[in-house]
């Protein structure tokens, strides 16, 4: 019975994305705004650096709310690539709608017509079987949504990014400062903590992970309120914090206590421990990435969903179920200064070696000589969310 309700519910997603990518088709004045902006783009092909061309059949490649493709957008960007976008409505024409449009802060051009005008070396990222533009290209990217990755594949698994905002306000390029800032709060969770929506069945029955709502109640109703732990429920309440030292744990719901993504770097920098919880269908969350960016020591239980995988005790502590995330958390309360730096230095590395997005792309690249397979979501387990 499971299974079979499993079944329904992917191929009920299925068909709401099938219907989501081509539902432009029906409505005539979206498609009149598109040919408005369309006529408005830049056309003119650099040829003083190296050329990315992205061409897509629809939107699928967006996922939620337009950042999938945005984020391997920035990371080109990042690589300094300039991108080309194919011109195909089913693509573009939500190109000014959430997370996507801010690809629209980064020069770029839009290739109306084939590879006529193109130079000699561009790389080419689409999710076609078969691109007219891929006969010229330098190297080919394709990409694949399968889920259940394995290591032993022939795919590059595509590293799970930040929040797009913060690349969109540069913040990734600023962890320098992150890092060397003073770190007054020991552990730290801040993020989303609506119980209804972080308390899925796919977390608990196809991952076999604790739901963000059950950690933060395991939490709450464990740790000591007038010591070990701290939650916060307005911006006021996190300005007169902010500078005071906390040994225990500080809980951030921002459905209470908002940050704007200019400044969230730099609250995460705040602490030495990051508490890691999943995200809404699948574990993996953005925050995590954030925290070994700036050196924040995650407390996780999905350290096998990075590739290669996270490591008890050198860039991250691990915890399989409750009992041992307590013995974490009281871990983290009692480590001494000196193995906190090395931990702290260790996350960085990984950060700046696997996860950040120039050196990324310098590896998908490097992945094979022309053609590549690029794994959207490795992590991802057949039921458990979707690509």
């Amino acid at each position: 019975m499971a299974s079979t309700l499993l079944q329904l519910a992917k191929y009920g997603h299925q068909l709401d994305g099938a219907l989501n990518r081509y539902k432009a088709a029906f409505y005539p004045q979206r498609y009149m705004d598109y040919r408005r902006w369309l006529k408005q783009q830049n056309t003119i092909i650099p040829h003083d650096q190296p050329l990315v061309v992205f061409d897509f059949r629809d939107s699928r490649i967006d996922g939620p709310q337009g950042r999938r493709f945005y984020c391997l957008f920035i990371f080109f960007v990042r690589a300094g690539f300039y991108p080309l976008l194919r011109e195909n409505y089913f693509f573009l024409g939500n190109i000014q709608d959430k997370y996507k449009k801010l690809c629209l802060q980064e020069k770029l051009s839009i290739l109306r017509h084939a590879q006529s005008s193109l130079p000699a070396e561009y790389v080419l990222v689409t999710d076609k079987w078969c691109s007219s533009l891929s006969r010229s290209a330098s190297q080919v990217i394709t990409l694949n949504y399968q889920s259940d990755y394995s290591p032993d594949s022939t795919c590059f698994p595509m590293p799970f990014p930040m929040f797009p905002p913060v690349y969109a306000h540069q913040q990734d390029l600023h962890l320098k400062q992150y890092r060397q800032q003073a770190r007054p709060w020991n552990i730290f969770f801040g993020g989303d903590a609506n119980p209804e929506k972080y308390n899925k069945n796919s977390i608990r029955d196809i991952y076999a992970k604790l739901s963000r709502a059950q950690i933060l109640d395991v939490m709450r109703n464990n740790l000591d309120c007038q010591g070990s732990y701290r939650e916060l429920h307005s911006n006021t309440e996190l300005d007169k914090i902010r500078n005071k030292t906390i040994n225990g744990l500080v809980v951030m719901n921002t459905r209470k206590c908002k940050v704007e993504p200019i400044n969230w770097l730099a609250t995460l920098a705040n602490s030495n421990f990051f508490l890691a919880c999943p995200g809404v269908r699948y574990p993996m969350s953005h925050n995590l990435i954030e925290a070994l960016a700036v050196g924040s020591i995650p407390i996780t239980q999905y350290p096998e969903m990075f590739f290669p995988a996270l490591e008890d005790g050198k860039n991250c502590l691990v915890f399989n179920n409750e009992q041992e995330l307590l013995e974490k958390i009281r871990q983290a309360i009692a480590m001494p200064a000196e193995q906190i730096i090395s931990m702290r230095n260790a996350a960085q590395v990984y950060y700046d070696t696997y996860l950040k997005a120039d050196t990324c792309i310098k590896q998908l690249l490097a992945h094979h000589p022309h053609n590549i397979s690029l794994r959207l979501l490795p992590f991802l387990k057949a039921g458990g969310g979707f690509a």
